[in-house]
């Protein structure tokens, strides 16, 4: 072998492993990019059983309730952690709860909770100047 193979030879070599490790770092990133998913973690869901119908049946044939019935408030419309999307109509409401991460979808009206924080007070200014376009003065 020449002077010259072997030293071609040496080159390949060399570009053969960057292009292995490239090739590594390449498929590390792109497993951890699937891995995760697109927007990083999903939000979590309850898995709270639904009675089944025989047992709504049941109820509403021994209970005279109305069936439409208005929808409760929920202690989460006034927390700071919440993320609250409303409908038009009255049943349509999105709660997800942002105390812990990632959110959590809350599907029921809260009575209680260990981690409500009631969002801040606005002072009387605040609500009176709610409206009010303010403008710097002109001269200086």
């Amino acid at each position: 072998m020449s002077a010259y193979a072997a030293s071609m030879f040496r080159f390949l070599v060399g570009i053969a492993r960057g292009l292995v490790f490239l090739f590594v770092r390449l498929a590390l990133v792109l497993l951890k990019i699937w891995h995760t998913g697109k927007g990083g973690p999903k939000l979590i869901t309850l898995s709270i059983p639904r009675p089944r119908e025989v047992e709504l049946l049941e109820t509403r044939a021994v209970s005279p309730v109305s069936v439409l019935t208005a929808p409760r408030n929920s202690l989460c419309t006034a927390c700071v952690y919440a993320h609250v999307v409303r409908g038009y109509e009255p049943c349509e409401v999105l709660i997800a709860c942002g105390y812990a991460f990632p959110p959590r979808e809350v599907p029921f009206p809260v009575r209680e909770c260990t981690d409500y924080k009631p969002k801040r007070k606005r002072s009387g200014v605040e609500i009176a100047s709610e409206g009010v376009v303010s403008f710097p003065p002109l001269d200086n």
